[in-house]
């Protein structure tokens, strides 16, 4: 679990602040829990507090205005929530009404799932302001950033739920030949289609018959239609692949093994990613034979990714293991994931097939003594655990930071599981580090990158035996070298030109 501390030096938000600062705000800060569909924050409410998120997911949304006259006396003033954002980026910042004048939320915020966040009194904040008058100018700027880039990111969202522009294309075409179509023709329904991500793939297959059997006159409107809709096509086609593959894994028959539905999710996640732009450098560093620790830098999903039943499939890992590892050794590898939340179900029904080695974030609860018993007993089976896959020929996929974060911010701290595998293995593995860009983005509106990295041995720089001091200076060290990794792969995405590596 990180500290308060931690969580302030990774937050995008307070990264312009001293230590100093953010130690003063961390002593101060409680640490929250909310379970899913508990409000954390109340639209119209005093606002006395801010948040900030360290784990889990939160949507904002605010009450859609409503005419007094149109108000059912018996049901009173029940107003609409209508969702603007959804947050799952641990560091961002929910609530920063608590230190703005009238101090009133202007939005709503509810937990998604089991999320943990933490508070902080505006009473303090102001206190703390006041003696440091250098660290309450750098605030009330970041206060306006993060309004500004809330605001952009709203209206992004509300844009795309309400009239896109795909939409608004289509109904143009459609009222200049409305006169023509029947009634009751599919093209009536595609412009609705387009305006909720869950139907835009129908919409398409709507444009694909009728280019086909339709009416002249359906025929070349929607041929032309989907001559003009590439793009919102491509984005319709991904998220109805990404429901194939959850369906793939999740609805897997009970008798078929972990190791062919790992081959199964990959070859799916294959022909996701060939509707997108990607490109990945470096094969020549990946080693000979499997058996080896992949370590990744690891990306926040982009909220568009989304499934029906608020799970969001991990993109950039299923991407080195399908596009990267099992392109080049034909076998699916095993990956470290959290453990679900209890009412995670999405999660478990789709983990809980791969066969993957799971590991529990936080400390388990009961007394200090039994606590600490636990947590060591839960270590050594997951060094264990991983040690035996590796044993086994298998690759191993870890991505070392214990969450996710934009490609600008990566990666957050390390911390030592996947090297403690490394020590514990009876024949040390190579460790290959792969860096990652851009899966925090619309995958069909980006490009993408993975760039691997030269394999290394830990016990070429902290020797076994050598003591913790030595293996955590080096994962510090190496955590410094991986910015500049992702940096690199950041540049890869960018290149006007593809490069072969």
């Amino acid at each position: 679990m990180h500290t308060p501390v931690d969580l302030l030096r990774e937050s995008e938000f307070f990264s312009v602040f001293e230590d100093e600062d953010l130690y003063a705000l961390s002593r101060h800060a409680v640490r929250l829990t909310f379970d899913k569909g508990e409000r954390i924050i109340e639209e119209g409410r005093r606002a006395d507090r801010f948040y900030v998120i360290e784990r889990g997911t939160v949507e904002l949304s605010f009450l859609a205005p409503v005419d007094p006259v149109e108000v059912d006396p018996v049901v009173g003033g029940a107003r609409e929530q209508v969702a603007i954002h959804t947050i799952n980026r641990p560091g961002v910042l929910i609530g920063w009404s608590a230190m703005v004048e009238p101090y009133i939320y202007r939005a709503g915020a509810e937990a998604c799932e089991t999320s943990r966040l933490l508070a902080f009194e505006r009473e303090f904040v102001e206190e703390y302001c006041e003696r440091r008058p250098e660290f309450g100018w750098r605030f009330l700027k970041r206060i306006m950033w993060a309004l500004g880039d809330r605001l952009g990111a709203s209206r992004q969202q509300l844009a795309r739920r309400r009239g896109s522009a795909d939409a608004r294309r289509v109904r143009a075409v459609i009222a200049e030949r409305a006169s023509g179509l029947s009634m009751n023709s599919p093209l009536h329904k595609v412009p609705h289609y387009l305006e909720a991500r869950l139907t835009v793939a129908d919409a398409f297959e709507i444009l694909e018959r009728l280019a086909k059997i339709g009416s002249d006159l359906e025929q070349r409107l929607a041929r032309q239609l989907l001559a003009s809709l590439g793009e919102a096509r491509r984005e319709g086609a991904a998220f109805r692949q990404l429901q194939r593959i959850y369906d793939a894994v999740a609805e897997a028959p009970a008798s078929e093994p972990p190791e062919e539905i790992r081959r199964k999710c990959c070859e799916e996640f294959e022909r996701l990613y060939a509707l997108t732009d990607y490109r990945v450098e470096g094969w020549s560093n990946l080693p000979e034979k499997p058996g080896f620790i992949v370590l990744m830098n690891h990306l926040a999903n982009h909220p568009d990714n989304t499934l029906p039943n608020r799970f969001q499939l991990t993109l950039d890992t299923h991407f080195v293991s399908a596009v990267v590892l099992y392109r080049r050794y034909g076998q699916a590898p095993v990956r470290v994931v959290r453990q679900a939340e209890p009412d995670e179900l999405g999660h478990r029904r789709y983990f809980d097939r791969l066969g993957y080695i799971t590991v529990s974030r936080g400390r388990p609860a009961g007394n200090p003594e039994d606590s600490v018993r636990l947590v060591a007993e839960l270590r050594k089976r997951f060094v264990e655990d991983a040690a035996a896959v590796l044993q086994a020929g298998v690759n191993l996929v870890i991505c070392p930071e214990g969450g996710s974060t934009s490609t600008e911010a990566s990666p957050m701290a390390f911390r030592a599981g996947a090297f403690r595998i490394a020590e514990y293995a009876q024949e040390e593995p190579w460790i290959v580090p792969v860096a990652v860009a851009n899966f925090d983005k619309q995958i069909t509106r980006t490009r993408l990158a993975a760039k691997i990295f030269p394999p290394f041995r830990l016990s070429d720089a902290a020797p076994r035996g050598s003591g913790d001091a030595a293996l955590y200076e080096f994962i510090n060290g190496l955590r410094q070298r991986y910015r500049a990794y992702v940096a690199e792969t950041a540049m890869l995405a960018a290149a006007p030109e593809a490069r072969v590596a």
